[in-house]
């Protein structure tokens, strides 16, 4: 089957997306990116990643990053008539993403009970920091908040060394882990409501979503009864002659042995078998070797020795690096886009969920604020040009000024960054 033979997987349903930042945008993303038609409900400014540089073209990028894909409308929501408008949407809508505090969307006068009076097949997902039960429901929390609360940046700290602080991790683990678990949730309640005829509520909580994505160490903690409270297996890279590099040298002790030319080692009493190298004093001892080692190697030396004993590994790459690498491209990671009409394209992350028999990606460019009231409010509802008009003068709804088009191109073989 061709490309242009294939259609979305959720090309009829549609989301409505009271998302801001990251946890909620970013699962909407991928819904979107599935095919469903996601509308970015807004109010006042909007978002505030929209004004969080760097900008391309009127856009920043994390904002473009996590709401590609997207229709806008702009509501007063404190205005009843703003209210009765979203309420209306809600009624032709299958699901509603939200990551207000706990409390806050009842406030809004949309908290499930009433959603589900207006469409008893509506799901509503609710992603926050402590979930929506608990004493502490009602905790403010970013992401850097839930990496110290569940330990990642304690395990951080070990992996550093006695007595290194917490570094601060790179990446929005928590919003991301949560972002996820809301789309897999989503999904599954989809396909019960196919089957019961019911919608429901979702609760996502950004410290569950951590905890459950710890692989080895919590539950290592829990079996060893305490005494297991670092990484069972190491991660940290190895520093060669001229760059850094991971190696998998737990998985593939063995071979990596070999291929430091160091078989005595295979009948060292210290590593005979995976429960006594395992043995902190004595992994230790064994990663000395492989520091030692790699220290006399280079990236490349090394990389084409462990390919040739298949040892998994690779070098550390910069962020310039990973964008020029052949594979995102090979993959189609990259895609090309045009933010506004006449400007070079930009680089956009695509999505990396692939089906042999459905599309994927982005469907356009981000959306400018409250762009689509017309499309939503005229072509949805049905409601009069002029009535939106009026809808615009006294408040209801606002949108952003531009002169930018809704013009959009997409190209999957996106050329790397020079």
């Amino acid at each position: 089957m061709g490309n242009e033979e294939k259609g979305k997987i959720l090309s009829t349903i549609r989301v409505l997306d009271f998302g801001r930042v990251i946890a909620a945008p970013f699962c909407t993303r991928m819904l979107s990116d599935l095919g469903a038609e996601v509308i970015k409900i807004e109010t006042g400014d909007g978002d505030p990643l929209r004004t969080h540089p760097p900008y391309k073209n009127g856009f920043g990028a994390i904002f473009t990053q996590y709401n590609v894909g997207k229709k806008s409308i702009c509501v007063d929501l404190r205005n009843p008539k703003g209210l009765e408008l979203t309420k209306k949407l809600v009624a032709v809508s299958d699901v509603v993403v939200e990551n207000f505090r706990p409390g806050v969307i009842a406030k809004m006068g949309l908290d499930y009970s009433v959603l589900k009076q207006i469409n008893p097949r509506i799901i509503l997902c609710s992603i926050s920091g402590f979930g929506q039960t608990g004493s502490e429901r009602d905790r403010i929390a970013y992401a850097d908040i839930i990496h110290a609360r569940s330990g990642l940046e304690y395990l951080a700290a070990k992996m550093m060394g006695p007595g290194a602080d917490p570094p601060g991790l790179p990446y929005s683990f928590a919003d991301s882990y949560g972002a996820l678990n809301a789309t897999i949730a989503i999904l599954a309640a989809l396909l019960h409501r196919q089957v019961s005829g019911e919608g429901q509520a979702i609760d996502i909580s950004l410290l569950d979503s951590v905890l459950g994505a710890n692989d080895d160490t919590l539950q290592s903690f829990i079996f060893s009864d305490g005494a297991l409270d670092t990484p069972v297996i190491p991660r940290a890279p190895f520093r060669m002659k001229n760059g850094s590099m991971a190696i998998s040298v737990v998985m593939a002790f063995k071979r990596v042995i070999i291929a430091m030319d160091r078989p005595e080692l295979l009948m060292d009493e210290r590593f005979k078998t995976e429960e006594v190298r395992l043995k902190k004093e004595n992994f230790d001892q064994f990663l000395k070797i492989v520091r030692d080692w790699a220290k006399t190697v280079t990236v490349e030396e090394a990389s084409d020795l462990f390919r040739r004993y298949e040892v998994p590994c690779a070098k550390v790459n910069s962020l310039a690096e990973i964008v020029n690498e052949p594979v995102l491209r090979e993959r189609k990671m990259l895609v090309e886009m045009e933010l506004a009409p006449s400007a070079p394209p930009v680089l956009v992350l695509n999505t990396p969920v692939r089906f042999s028999q459905c599309l994927t990606g982005p469907q356009s460019r981000p959306p400018h604020r409250g762009e689509h009231n017309q499309a939503v409010f005229g072509d949805l509802l049905g409601f009069k040009k002029d009535e939106i008009r009026k809808f615009l003068e006294e408040g209801i709804l606002s949108h952003e000024e531009t002169k930018t088009k809704n013009e959009f191109r997409r190209v999957d073989n996106a050329a790397a960054l020079s």
